[in-house]
């Protein structure tokens, strides 16, 4: 069910997001500062085991094996980045194509809507959205 109004509910959650955009943005901001915290400790637990891992078959000194560490870590960021670059185009072009496909369906839709509808609930659906940017506007100020 949600997967086919998928479009539906981005919108929904978009007007949402204008009518109370404090709330919004503090819960983006908490949210964004978790999974960056956690990202950050899932990377400092990485480095660590690499590092001990060095440390451990090599038999290097602490310092030696941070070096050899930070080589290895630039490696694989190296090669994540490669990967990436090779991927963003067709998933932009992806990405763009799902959203155009989507803007033309609900336009199409919302299209054949209004014009399924009788006058009165034409008059009826205005005066509810005229009313409701009203209040939202209204307490916003």
């Amino acid at each position: 069910m949600i997967r086919e109004h998928i479009d539906l509910v981005i919108v929904g959650l978009i007007a949402l997001s204008i009518a109370m955009y404090d709330m919004v943005i503090d819960l983006f901001m908490n949210v964004l500062h978790l999974c960056l915290e956690l990202m950050h400790f899932l990377y400092e637990w990485f480095e660590l085991g690499i590092e001990h891992s060095v440390e451990h078959i090599f038999h290097t000194s602490r310092h030696g094996s941070q070096i050899i560490t930070f080589y290895i870590l630039l490696v694989i960021a190296g090669l994540l980045l490669y990967g990436l670059w090779r991927v963003m185009p067709r998933l932009c072009r992806k990405c763009v194509q799902f959203f155009v496909l989507t803007w033309e369906r609900r336009k199409t839709e919302c299209h054949y809507y209004w014009l399924s509808l009788p006058l009165i609930n034409k008059v009826k659906l205005l005066s509810t959205a005229t009313g409701i940017f009203s209040l939202t506007f209204y307490f916003m100020t």
